[in-house]
């Protein structure tokens, strides 16, 4: 201490040696940044000797300590949640409390039987390894109520929205990784939840393959999982539109009459991605039906075309039919 007050004492003389030499010379105009700099200086000597001297005596400060759940016994979990906070008030040196301000510490509440005494945990984590006191804690415990605890391991279910832009769309639906997630918790908290979102999350303008980080919906301090998030993967290419004529089907019935159709053809289009596009064309991938059953139900006189799409290898999807709605005629013979 000495050492650093004789340092001070020597270098607030310098400066003024420095401002008395300058005036002497003639050198009055002192330019204002100088005149700033020596301010400043003097000022940070005089704030150090005054944080020096009133830091070294005893304070009293009181911090509002989070709390949060560390060790179960085992096979058991909590009920309830804990208080957000506990108030507790410390003593010591200015320079040792000072050091709770910079970084509030949370304490771990570690449940061994059903009462907690957060006094004891205060000074075991916080004050234990410190030359600071606790003089109070409020509240001074907490009463917990536990239950046989229970894992489950249940789906993840994605919140997002995922929009292209115009000509592009998906290749295939979305994949999540990992698909599931481990909850644990108490057993009545617990048993009923039989999925576990992700946070919402929502993608614009997307015109390339997506890969993602999403995290999951917080559980609280009651229940724990084995993930904080998943993986988001999607592949997204570029659509082209396709066209093809198919001939109509009559299908089902025995010894039916002979039916024509008006018209006999159907027009559809569709989407395929870019990629298929020459292949899809080389395969005969959709057919136009009608059940004969529906025409010997029908009173109108029109029928609409069931499209079928064997589009198991393949991702496109059926845009427009044309013409929406059929006619026919039943050939009865004489």
């Amino acid at each position: 201490m000495p050492n650093f007050l004789s340092f001070l004492a020597s270098l607030w003389n310098r400066i003024k040696s420095i401002a008395s030499t300058e005036s002497v010379s003639g050198s009055g105009n002192m330019q204002r940044t100088e005149k700033v700099l020596v301010f400043l200086v003097a000022y940070s000597i005089a704030l150090g000797l005054w944080l020096l001297i009133n830091l070294s005596r005893d304070f009293s400060v009181t911090l509002d300590i989070p709390l949060y759940y560390g060790a179960f016994p085992e096979n058991q979990a909590p009920v309830q949640s804990l208080p957000e906070t506990v108030r507790a008030t410390f003593t010591g040196e200015g320079w040792k409390l000072l050091g709770l301000y910079g970084s509030i510490p949370r304490l771990a509440v570690n449940i061994n039987e059903s009462a907690t005494n957060l006094y004891q945990s205060i000074e075991q984590q916080i004050t234990g390894t410190s030359d600071i006191s606790l003089s109070r804690a409020e509240p001074s415990s907490v009463s917990i109520r536990l239950e046989p605890a229970l894992s489950r391991k249940v789906p993840v279910v994605p919140n997002i929205q995922l929009e292209t832009r115009r000509q592009f769309g998906l290749l295939r639906a979305p994949v999540i990784s990992p698909d599931s997630v481990t909850i644990s918790g108490a057993r009545s908290l617990v048993e009923n939840i039989d999925s576990w979102p992700t946070r919402f999350a929502r993608f614009d303008d997307l015109q390339t393959p997506l890969n993602a980080s999403i995290p999951l919906e917080d559980s609280g301090d009651l229940i724990r999982l084995s993930t904080s998030e998943v993986s988001l993967s999607a592949n997204i290419v570029e659509f082209t539109e396709g066209e093809i004529r198919v001939p109509i089907e009559i299908t089902g019935g025995t010894n039916r009459p002979a039916v024509i159709l008006s018209p006999s053809v159907l027009t559809i289009r569709y989407n395929v991605p870019i990629t298929q596009y020459s292949e899809v064309n080389r395969r005969q991938l959709f057919r136009a039906v009608v059940p004969y059953q529906a025409i010997v139900a029908d009173t109108t006189g029109f029928l609409q075309p069931e499209l079928v799409a064997d589009d198991s290898e393949f991702s496109v999807s059926i845009r427009s039919s044309v013409p929406r709605r059929i006619s026919y005629f039943l050939l009865i013979e004489d």
